[in-house]
């Protein structure tokens, strides 16, 4: 029986002597860019791409759920207004020119719309 605590304790000894003894690899931050990379070496892209998640329905008024920002027409988002919410797309005006982000196409399925 106290060979079997000796062992154990050698056991956490030997964990946590890994723990100290381990690389500093640990502490690196993963949100980082890679070392000798900063954030300006990357490409800037003049419009972000805007996704559209939902269109919401509630009575006569429409809402488009775009990055996660609830809009009604008329409303200002990244440098984009919306101009008009339609069943399966929305239209926004950047700079002057139109731009209509679509809803994707449903992964599931239902039964009545398969063959």
């Amino acid at each position: 029986m106290r060979g079997g605590l000796v062992f154990k304790f050698a056991v956490k000894i030997l964990g946590l002597a890994s723990l100290v003894a381990a690389p500093s690899v640990l502490a690196l931050d993963p949100t980082q860019p890679p070392a000798g990379r900063s954030v300006s070496d990357a490409p800037v892209e003049a419009t972000s791409v805007l996704r559209l998640q939902a269109i919401l329905r509630n009575g006569g008024r429409a809402h488009a759920v775009i990055d996660g920002q609830t809009l009604k027409v008329g409303d200002h988002f990244a440098n984009a207004r919306i101009a008009e919410i339609r069943a399966h797309s929305v239209v926004i005006d950047r700079q002057g020119q139109q731009q209509e982000l679509h809803l994707s196409a449903p992964i599931i399925q239902t039964s009545r719309t398969q063959p």
